[in-house]
Parts: C-alpha cells; sequence; structure tokens
C-alpha cells in the first residue's frame, strides 16, 4: 500500500531520558508542572539538575473576590511548592496572571516566559503542547513558540534558544509523541505529588486521569514498564517554525513526525 507507516515511523518503541543541567518548566496553573512533566522532573532532581518552575497564573479559577483569590492562590501555591519538594526539591515562581485569563495577557505573558528564559537559562525547557484543550494551556505554548519566532538572528534569546530542547507535554489532550520517559521508580513519586493538590481532587480526578495517559504511554514500551510520560521534543531553535507547523507534529492525527 502505498503511504503505508508501521507503528515504529509513528511513535517510540523505546524510552528515553532527558538531560539537563538546568530545566524550567512553564506551568498555566500551580499542579500541571506535576501533572505534566513529574517523573521526569523527579529523575533530573535525582541526577542534580536545576529545576525552575514557573506557574502562570493565580490558579484562582473564576473566583470574583479580591481577597478570596489572593488566599486561594497562596493555597495552590503552597500545594505546588508541597508537591515539587515530594519531587526532589527546586524553585517555585509565580506570575500571578489571571486563571482561564492567559489568552487576553498579551505582552505579559510574553514577558513573563522570556524573562525566564532570560534569567534561567535553561537547556531543558518543558510546557504544554500547542494542542491542549484548555486556553491557558494552549497560550502558555503559543507564548512561547512566538518568543522564538519573534527572536531577531544572533540575538540573546536566539542564542539561548539555539541550546535549548523543548519538551511539549500533555494534560488534557493527548498528542502524538516522538519521546517516551519511562517514570521506572519515579511513577510512584509522580503519585505521591499529585496527592498534594487536595483542592484540585476535590473537583475532578485529575490525578487518576493523568494516572490512565501515563498507563497508556507504555503500550510501545517493554511490557515491564509500569507508567510512561508523553512528549514532542524538540530543538529550541524549531520555535522559529510557528505553532501551525508545530501543532500539525504533534497532532494524533499527522503522518511522519518531521
Amino acid at each position: 500500500m502505498t503511504g503505508f507507516l508501521p507503528e515504529q515511523a509513528l511513535i517510540p518503541y523505546q524510552a528515553s531520558s532527558f538531560s539537563a543541567g538546568r530545566a524550567l518548566v512553564l506551568a498555566p496553573h500551580p499542579d500541571d508542572e506535576v501533572f505534566g512533566c513529574g517523573a521526569a522532573l523527579a529523575d533530573l532532581r535525582e541526577r542534580g539538575a536545576r529545576v525552575v518552575v514557573l506557574v502562570l497564573t493565580d490558579g484562582a479559577g473564576d473566583e470574583s473576590d479580591a481577597t478570596a483569590r489572593g488566599r486561594i492562590a497562596r493555597h495552590r501555591l503552597a500545594e505546588s511548592e508541597t508537591a515539587l519538594a515530594l519531587l526532589g526539591g527546586g524553585e517555585l515562581r509565580s506570575a500571578g496572571l489571571r486563571d482561564r485569563g492567559l489568552w487576553d495577557a498579551g505582552p505579559a505573558l510574553r514577558d513573563a516566559v522570556e524573562t525566564a528564559l532570560r534569567e534561567v537559562s535553561p537547556d531543558l525547557v518543558f510546557a504544554p503542547s500547542p494542542v491542549e484543550i484548555h486556553p491557558d494551556h494552549r497560550a502558555v505554548a503559543e507564548a512561547l513558540i512566538a518568543v522564538g519566532q519573534s527572536a531577531a538572528p544572533g540575538s540573546a534569546t536566539a542564542r539561548r534558544l539555539a541550546g535549548t530542547t523543548v519538551a511539549f507535554f500533555e494534560l488534557s489532550q493527548p498528542l502524538r509523541p516522538n519521546f517516551l520517559f519511562d517514570c521506572g521508580p519515579h511513577a510512584e513519586t509522580k503519585r505521591r505529588a499529585m496527592a498534594a493538590f487536595a483542592s484540585q481532587s476535590a473537583e475532578r480526578d485529575y490525578a487518576g486521569f493523568v494516572a490512565g495517559l501515563n498507563a497508556y504511554r507504555r503500550m510501545t514500551l517493554p511490557k515491564e514498564t509500569a507508567a510512561a510520560e508523553g512528549y514532542f521534543v524538540v530543538p529550541g531553535s524549531d520555535l522559529a517554525r510557528g505553532v501551525p507547523f508545530l501543532s500539525r507534529a504533534m497532532s494524533p492525527w499527522a503522518g511522519t513526525p518531521p
């Protein structure tokens, strides 16, 4: 059959691991950093990497009262601090932008992302994918890609991204991964870290959804694999190719990966 592609051409059949001295996580909300890449973060911390998590929103949902928003934001960041400690530690930062308002945040979101890239100078960046369902998730992905697209050749930002690997993770929408991370001994660590987000588990079983996704990701890996995280990994310089290109490449319905 012309154009027929075997499974191995579309999805990895072996796990890979990340190598980094400095990792930056762009988390739309407090908890996305653990749900999306918690096992990988635990592994990086175990091997001595510096991990910085930038939470972009206050995580306060649609709450209209300013006092209540502040209380919710503090509580959710405290949950993230607890979870990050369980993963092996790291630095937690907050941009404090409005939850479910990132799509309209404009330059403020992009500036927060670019500032973090400049200050951390990461060699590995984790971010939600641009094929996510939640608008805040897509907005963070698109802000990161926009920073890469707008970086002038030879500029500090362009040079920094040229030495960076970007790992897009999945949360509310599966992507077609080109990189699978075997959670291995970190699966239980991630489970404990996800349990730290009691405020969210009271609303929906997010930890259960993520556990199901991680279980599904072991389908093409050895049978002894207990859980895996799926990523679409590209060189930082590839961000210049734009949202449409990257979205098509990581879509579950895409053809051969670039």
